[in-house]
């Protein structure tokens, strides 16, 4: 349904947004992002002490410290036709943000005449906007797309909602896999040629045979039994509907590919002023936390529902944003490596846990490691080490390795080059890092141009000593 969008950088700093302390129902107003709501779908207690070595996650990592200051260039627009969204990704944190995505999902709202909804509004379309994004620290990057508005719209009031992820897994503006928390939002009007639709209806909707809410804590659900899901599509038409429902079924949320584990294709027909029921039934049961996302396409309009529920009694660790607090590396300044990490299972703690951090220049030398033993709460929890390196680094890896139990369950790498984040913030580097930085210096074409000389040189000796060779083997006549 997008197909557009523009992306140009630009570095400035900004005031920090302020953010919300309390975890509403519904985040659908143009203001900053929630408080970090707890990192345990199960609502596990807050009330577990902190592990011996470890600290407050929220000293490094906020969450709503991107912010999308986004709008539209037009309040109303018709069916068919594209809408644009133009503004800028806004970084309040002092270290730069990378390998960003920016996520969007495009509501379409009920008159709830000012009752609280338990299900939130319709989404009709979600996707990524953009990835591979880096956001100096205290900057802001202009960002624009757009939407196309398909032609089986019906007319009425829609929210774009913004969220912001890192390495597609880590929540810095938002929740993607949920409905009501959300990040920045833009409202408008659509004017389209149908009156009526065809739509999942979010208030039917059931996991494990009993009602799922859209805005409330996941269900928690048997540790190996099947779990049946359904929800009704309803027709307000006065013609049949030949529908198309897809269900794809990941573990945690949908941001990676490699999170998805099942998938199911199918048609449904739906009677005019009626509904028929569209199910999958989840039978993987390796995973504590699943998400279903069903999407039901009529005519070239989307409904589509998110749906997640806990397995109870399965434990899985889980990293929550590595970093530094400087960038660049500079040489007998302090900084300070950090990660957050939490138990996504029910379990209000997990013992045996290990995460190694490792910071390595791109020859593969270590920089500075730290690994951290013990337990792992439910409750986001954080590990941190300063450390004063000994040289200057502009580009460098880390790296972020979990361990349950000595098995490696989550991973995360970065790659940290001020030629991609802001060229004005790279400094002089020294000798010892100079063993690389030669290579860093050039891009990728420049390494090759200097290969291919390298290789030409070589084929230009090879050749005069095969003619040299053939003139002293010549005979004189």
């Amino acid at each position: 349904m997008h197909t557009s969008y523009t992306y140009t950088y630009k570095a400035s700093s900004f005031l920090s947004f302020a953010l919300i302390t309390a975890l509403p129902f519904f985040a659908y107003g143009q203001a900053p992002a929630p408080a970090a709501p707890q990192s345990n779908p199960s609502a596990v207690s807050n009330n577990v002490p902190m592990p011996a070595g470890a600290t407050d996650c929220f000293q490094y990592y906020r969450f709503g410290s991107v912010q999308a200051d986004v709008n539209t260039n037009v309040q109303t627009a018709v069916s068919g036709t594209p809408i644009t969204f133009m503004g800028s990704l806004k970084n309040s944190n002092s270290y730069p943000v990378i390998d960003g995505s920016l996520y969007v999902k495009i509501f379409r709202l009920k008159d709830t005449s000012g009752a609280k909804d338990a299900n939130g509004p319709d989404v009709v379309d979600q996707f990524f906007v953009r990835s591979g994004i880096n956001i100096p620290a205290n900057g802001s990057l202009p960002i624009e797309f757009t939407w196309d508005i398909p032609s089986y719209t019906s007319t009425g009031d829609y929210k774009m909602a913004t969220f912001f992820t890192t390495s597609k897994k880590f929540n810095l503006l938002g929740l993607s896999f949920t409905d009501d928390v959300v990040g920045n939002t833009v409202d408008f009007r659509i004017s389209g040629e149908q009156k009526n639709l065809v739509s999942f209806d979010k208030t039917s909707a059931t996991v494990g045979g009993r009602s799922y809410r859209f805005a409330a804590f996941a269900p928690q659900e048997s540790k190996t039994a099947p779990v049946p899901v359904s929800v009704l599509i309803r027709n307000t038409t006065s013609q049949n509907a030949l529908t198309s429902v897809s269900w794809r079924l990941y573990s945690w949320d949908a941001g990676l590919p490699g999170n998805l584990i099942g998938q199911a294709d199918t048609q449904i027909a739906v009677p005019a002023g009626g509904s028929a029921k569209a199910s999958y039934t989840v039978t993987d049961a390796k995973y504590p936390v699943y998400l279903l996302v069903g999407t039901m396409g009529w005519g070239n309009a989307q409904s589509i529902v998110n749906i997640r529920f806990v397995r109870q009694g399965i434990d899985k660790l889980r990293i929550n944003f590595p970093g530094v607090t400087t960038f660049p590396l500079r040489a007998g300044e302090e900084t300070t490596l950090f990660s957050c990490l939490h138990n996504s299972g029910g379990s209000p703690s997990v013992p045996d846990g290990k995460l190694v951090l490792t910071l390595s220049d791109l020859s593969g030398e270590i920089i500075h490691e730290y690994t951290y033993t013990g337990d792992v709460t439910g409750a986001m929890m954080g590990i941190a080490e300063k450390f004063t390196p000994k040289s200057t680094y502009n580009i460098f890896n880390l790296s972020a390795k979990l361990y349950q139990g000595g098995t490696l369950v989550d991973e995360s790498f970065l790659t940290y080059d001020c030629n991609h984040i802001n060229p004005s913030s790279c400094l002089p580097e020294d000798t010892k890092s100079g063993s690389f930085s030669f290579f860093s210096s050039f891009s990728l074409s420049g390494a090759m141009s200097v290969l291919g000389l390298l290789v030409l040189f070589a084929l230009l000796f090879i050749g005069m000593r095969w003619v040299r060779a053939r003139e002293s083997a010549t005979p004189l006549a």
